[in-house]
């Protein structure tokens, strides 16, 4: 369980050390490869169990990477016992993914104010190749 009593930086450290992660990283089952204050980047390897009926990476699995990672991006600029929530996703899908190369999810927050933050992330193949972009917006609690 993570103390809500830390900053947000603290309980992102501890996350970045559960493991297994249960819920919804769990399922996903990407790793954290860095997290400085506004700013995460995930690495994810695509998954069978994640595709969809034409065998490509279902655009659910990367909202799902893009939301979790813009959130993270929001928690790490949150001071002792404030909390946030999405209030809403937009997602341009660029390129489909269609075999097990990794991915790389980058988000970070673009702006920051009293109540709302502006939050952007992308998914990229390790090569590079774009595959989505998005854009999302958090209220503190």
């Amino acid at each position: 369980m993570i103390d809500i009593s830390t900053s947000g930086m603290a309980r992102m450290a501890h996350f970045a050390k559960t493991q297994p992660r249960t819920g919804m990283a769990g399922n996903l089952d990407y790793q954290i490869e860095s997290v400085i204050e506004g700013r995460v980047v995930y690495h994810y390897t695509p998954k069978q169990r994640h595709q969809n009926l034409i065998g490509s990476l279902h655009g659910g699995i990367l909202a799902a990477l893009l939301d979790s990672a813009m959130g993270a991006s929001v928690m790490t600029k949150l001071g002792p016992g404030e909390n946030h929530s999405m209030i809403d996703l937009t997602i341009k899908f660029i390129g489909a993914v269609r075999d097990e190369e990794p991915l790389v999810i980058e988000a970070q927050v673009d702006h920051c104010g009293k109540r709302l933050f502006a939050t952007s992330g992308s998914i990229r193949t390790a090569k590079g190749q774009l595959i989505a972009r998005a854009l999302a917006n958090a209220v503190r609690l």
